[in-house]
C-alpha cells in the first residue's frame, strides 16, 4: 500500500469511527468510561440510599466540667491567633467539645437536603475533654498510625449507595478513628463524600490521606465540602449549594 492510500484508508476509518461515535452520543451511550476510586461523578439515577456518617470530638469525650472545656478551646484559638473571629456565642459552639459539635451541625444540613441516615461515629475510648490533652492523644495516634477501637457500627452498611463522611481537621488529617472506619466496612460500589470541618489548615491532607483507606471500586468524590469553624452555624447554603453541585435534588 503507498502513501496515497493509506492515506485514503485512514481518512475512511477516522470518518467512520466519528460517525459511529455520533451514534453513542445521540443514544446516550457513554463512549469512554472512568475507572478507579477517585472520581467526581454527578450523583444520578434513581432513589439512593444515604448514609450521614461523621466525627465530632463532643461524641467522643466525657464533660465533667463544661466551662473548663470550652475554656480550653478558646485559650488554644487565642493561641493561634484566632480567637477574634468569634463571637461569644459562636466561640463555644465552635470549641465542638459542647454537643452537637461542628460535624454534626454540618451532618444535619446535609440530612434537611438530601434525606438519609445519620450515624455517628464513636470511639470505645472517649478522648480527654481538655482541648491540648485531645490533641496530643491524636498527634500519638497519627504518629504511630494507629487505629482506634471503635464503640459502635453500621449493621446494614450494604444497603447504602451513598456514604457522606464528615470529620474535623485533626492535625491536618482525618482523626485515626475515622480511618477505623473507612477500613471497616466494603465500600465497593458506593459513592463516599468526605466533608470536614476545620480551623486556619483548611482541608490540609485529609483528602489525601483518606482516599487510600477505601477500596478499589469506592467513587470517592474529592470535591469535599469544607468549613471554616467560626462559620459552621450559618454554613447551610454554602451546603446547599456544594450538594447541587453533586447532582443532588436539593
Amino acid at each position: 500500500m503507498n502513501i496515497q492510500n493509506l492515506y485514503h484508508h485512514v481518512k475512511i476509518r477516522t470518518a467512520q469511527f466519528i460517525a459511529f461515535c455520533c451514534v453513542l452520543l445521540f443514544a446516550g451511550i457513554p463512549i469512554f468510561c472512568q475507572t478507579g476510586n477517585s472520581q467526581n461523578t454527578a450523583i444520578t439515577g434513581g432513589k439512593q440510599k444515604i448514609l450521614i456518617a461523621y466525627f465530632t470530638w463532643a461524641d467522643n469525650t466525657r464533660v465533667t466540667d463544661t466551662a473548663a472545656a470550652v475554656q480550653s478551646a478558646l485559650q488554644h484559638y487565642e493561641a493561634m491567633g484566632d480567637a477574634s473571629r468569634y463571637t461569644e456565642t459562636d466561640a463555644v459552639s465552635s470549641a465542638s467539645v459542647v454537643p452537637p459539635g461542628n460535624t454534626a451541625i454540618v451532618a444535619q444540613f446535609i440530612q434537611d437536603a438530601v434525606d438519609g441516615d445519620l450515624f455517628s461515629i464513636q470511639t470505645a475510648e472517649p478522648y480527654p475533654a481538655n482541648y491540648n490533652d485531645c490533641l496530643n492523644r491524636a498527634s500519638e495516634e497519627k504518629a504511630r498510625n494507629i487505629r482506634p477501637v471503635l464503640a459502635n457500627h453500621v449493621e446494614n452498611m450494604e444497603d447504602y449507595d451513598i456514604v457522606f463522611l464528615g470529620y474535623p481537621n485533626w492535625w491536618y488529617s482525618v482523626p485515626m478513628a475515622v480511618l477505623t472506619f473507612a477500613e471497616t466496612y466494603d465500600f465497593r460500589g458506593k459513592t463516599v463524600i468526605p466533608f470536614c470541618c476545620h480551623g486556619t489548615g483548611g482541608l490540609a491532607r485529609s483528602i489525601r490521606d483518606l482516599r487510600p483507606a477505601f477500596d478499589t471500586g469506592t467513587n470517592f468524590i474529592t470535591d469535599a465540602f469544607g468549613v471554616y469553624r467560626p462559620n459552621t452555624s450559618s454554613c447551610r447554603p454554602q451546603v446547599t449549594e456544594w450538594l447541587k453541585k453533586l447532582g443532588f435534588d436539593t
